[in-house]
């Protein structure tokens, strides 16, 4: 990190966001101060307290954000070719800078906030008097008035101070703080006005000038400078470490403002304008509401772009004959991300669009549907760059492939961690195993083990999403439409996740709820199948909903078979029997969408977990699911 830190005279730096030397990122949150807050900040500057650092970057480095000035400065509003161009940009003390230039610089009034947050204009004044007593508080001193200068009573009424002309500031020796980097006239004015009076005040003048002005234009600010051969990964942090109190600027706010410098918004690119839609809402037209892209995250579509910028950047260096460590990674961390050209954005955003649709329309094949669904973000991401740079016409055995992978990181609940690392790895591997036996690392290092159906209670777990659209992909149906799950949850009939014994009967039989709860206990039904469930025992409420709608009893069995429950086990309400059925069929669904062999490690002769010894059982009660 190259940086040096030194102290620089307020009124120097003062002139310099005047002539627009200084200005600020153009992503940097507006001016929020309200009017303590400047007479306090004005208070510690008059009486030479410390008012934090100030941090600044050098300009024509590797971060070039696009820049603007201070709020009221003479070119702010002006067209961007008429703009000065700075010689640093300020990363943090925008609030305390803007304050102190528009009450000590500035000649017109101040924009603030009142204390109930409405936006006003102010004039700043010190009252010499008050300011000067030793019994007061210096912040009191300070006055902040109307922008006409007088003084407002109650509803509107001038019933305060007027100091609408240089001759009404002096009788009431109210000091126009605006003038305090050249108070030489308004002192001798003031001086003239009071000549031959009893008092003239001439002393407390010389006081005021000596032991406040100066103190105040002579007030050194420490700024830490960052040299311009910074890194854009070195900058970003250090700027959102500093701007804790600000808005949390993400990867895609800090590469908006530093592609804004090459005059591309990236968020019109994204989001779309008034003229014409971004390409989040043509991904999203082509989905039904709530699809699989609602909750798509701006960075999520920079990974998938920084992804396949790194892997270019490999292959050229290989191309040129590179090897070991000046070989560049692939890679979408988030420093990686920082670094993203605009040009490589540009040749990938189409490729990438059209591989998140893909990518849906894989998810939607494996009946994921909707975005509260998908198992885990990130892998849709990998999912997004493979067809972006792999294509999308897949052979049979490819597309198998492809499953495995998926199925493998999902059940595996492997994209819980290092996601960045993952993705990247992935795309390569998954794209090498296309043409070869060489299977990715998500496929050969997960495994599903049976007795983790015991723990699954929450529907937020990707492997209890990932069973539910596994149930789905085998064509599990509604209890008493007999319709397809999947089919009737697109078309908007009410489905959730609910109890096969319910949780009344299973509590007055003193089953363990850790067990009742788990997914083996639990499928998808609509909501009218769920009323004639009620609290009843499964052989009560079958009949029940053989004879109010006309199923025979084998049309009923087979529909319990598509949930990969036993029905003669449910028939005869036997608990035990159902949950070591079920747990065993669930079991072997997990191992057939991973093409590999599930992990058995049940130890009970029933199949019921020890409830004692129920994995991150702790965890999940705390959010149990009681559907």
């Amino acid at each position: 990190m190259s940086f040096d830190t030194t102290k620089t005279g307020l009124k120097n730096l003062l002139e310099d966001v005047h002539t627009g030397k200084l200005q600020l990122p153009d992503f940097q949150r507006d001016y929020v101060w309200d009017e303590d807050g400047v007479r306090s900040l004005l208070a510690s500057i008059a009486k030479g307290f410390p008012v934090g650092a100030l941090l600044t970057l050098e300009r024509g480095g590797s971060v070039e954000f696009k820049p603007r000035g201070l709020r009221t400065t003479p070119f702010e509003a002006k067209p961007e070719e008429d703009q000065p161009v700075p010689e640093a940009l300020l990363l943090d003390g925008q609030q305390r800078m803007t304050s102190l230039y528009q009450a000590i610089y500035a000649q017109k009034p101040a924009e603030v906030r009142t204390a109930k947050g409405k936006k006003v204009q102010r004039f700043f004044y010190l009252d010499v008097e008050a300011a000067l007593a030793a019994a007061v508080d210096f912040e009191e001193a300070i006055v902040a008035v109307p922008a006409d200068r007088v003084e407002k009573g109650a509803f509107g009424h001038a019933e305060g101070r007027d100091l609408s002309s240089a001759e009404r500031e002096y009788e009431a020796l109210m000091f126009p703080l605006n003038q305090t980097l050249d108070p030489i006239n308004w002192i001798f004015g003031c001086r003239d006005f009071w000549h031959g009076k009893p008092n003239d005040h001439r002393q407390l003048l010389d006081t005021l000038r000596l032991e406040v002005l100066e103190r105040i234009s002579g007030y050194q600010m420490p700024v830490i400078r960052l040299s311009k051969d910074n890194s854009r990964e070195a900058v970003c942090t250090v700027f959102e470490k500093v701007n804790v109190g600000g808005k949390k600027l993400d990867a895609f706010e800090l590469v908006t403002a530093i592609f804004a410098a090459d005059n591309f918004n990236l968020r019109d690119d994204w989001y779309g304008n008034a003229y014409q839609p971004g390409r989040l809402a043509e991904m999203r037209a082509k989905m039904p509401k709530k699809g699989l892209f609602e909750d798509l995250a701006t960075t999520d579509f920079l990974q998938a772009c920084t992804v396949l910028h790194t892997m270019d950047e490999q292959e050229a260096a290989i191309a040129a004959g590179k090897t070991g460590k000046a070989v560049p990674a692939i890679s979408c961390r988030r420093e990686v991300m920082l670094g993203l050209p605009l040009t490589a954005y540009k040749a990938h955003a189409d490729g990438v669009q059209d591989g998140f649709m893909e990518a849906a329309k894989f998810l939607n094949s494996e009946k994921i549907l909707w975005a509260r669904d998908v198992p885990y973000p990130p892998q849709m991401v990998a999912l997004a760059a493979f067809f972006a740079r792999f294509g999308h016409k897949l052979s049979g055995p490819q597309f198998d492939k492809l499953r495995h992978w998926f199925w493998s990181g999902v059940l595996g609940e492997y994209y819980g961690s290092a996601t960045e690392t993952k993705i990247a790895r992935d795309v390569v591997q998954l794209i090498e195993w296309m043409g070869s036996e060489t299977q990715p690392r998500t496929v050969w290092d997960t495994y599903f083990q049976i007795d983790r159906l015991d723990s699954l209670r929450m529907r937020l777990s990707a492997a209890y999403k990932g069973l539910h659209a596994l149930l789905m992909r085998e064509g599990c149906r509604d209890f008493i439409s007999g319709q397809p799950v999947e089919v009737m949850d697109v078309w908007s009939d009410p489905m959730d996740i609910h109890h096969i014994f319910p949780r009344k009967w299973c509590e007055e039989r003193g089953i363990d709820p850790g067990v009742y709860n788990s997914i083996v206990n639990k499928t998808a039904l609509s909501a009218a199948s769920n009323r004639e469930i009620g609290g009843h025992a499964p052989s009560v409420y079958l009949a029940r909903i053989e004879q109010r709608h006309s199923l025979s009893s084998d049309q009923l069995d087979t529909i319990l078979r598509s949930h990969l429950i036993e029905p003669e086990l449910l028939r005869s309400d036997d608990f035990e029997g159902f949950y070591a059925a079920r747990k065993k069929a669930l079991a072997e669904l997990a191992g057939r969408a991973q093409g590999k062999t599930v992990v058995q490690d049940a130890d009970t002769e029933t199949g019921l977990p020890d409830p004692d010894l129920r994995a991150a059982e702790g965890a999940e009660n705390l959010l149990e699911e009681n559907a």
